[in-house]
């Protein structure tokens, strides 16, 4: 069975900071766009914690230390978005905020297409590319 994508045009590449969120709507459905360098990502504007507007967070990194005693270490620098009400850090990639490994909750993530210098969020007819209860 075929699922069909439409691709809705958000804007020009150039428009979008590196670094920066962005609150956009798309086919009536609150995202969160996120460019870092060449890559975009647009996530479901709202945390899966207490429904915080994620666009109104931060890009930060991981911070980790990789046995006790050592100094914490910056990593995946903005790779995550960072809850504005608690903190939450959600994975850009995967969508994915870690509870305890493997299992993670997950905020909906949708596919972003650049093509001729514009920036396309893609829906299918399910939504998106994983399909969440949150939505």
């Amino acid at each position: 069975m075929t699922m069909s994508v439409k691709k809705y045009d958000i804007g020009w590449v150039d428009a979008f900071q590196s670094g920066k969120l962005y609150s956009i709507r798309v086919a009536g459905r609150k995202m969160v766009l996120a460019r870092r360098g060449d890559e975009f990502f647009a996530l479901r504007d709202v945390c899966p914690h207490q429904g915080a507007k994620l666009s109104s967070g931060l890009l930060t990194g991981e911070v980790v230390a990789e046995y006790p005693g050592q100094q914490p270490k910056l990593r995946r620098e903005g790779e995550f978005l960072s809850c504005p009400w608690h903190g939450w850090k959600i994975d850009l990639r995967t969508g994915c905020f870690p509870l305890k490994e493997p299992e993670c909750v997950r905020v909906r993530r949708y596919a972003v297409h650049l093509e001729d210098e514009r920036v396309l969020v893609a829906l299918s007819a399910k939504g998106s590319l994983r399909q969440s209860k949150l939505d």
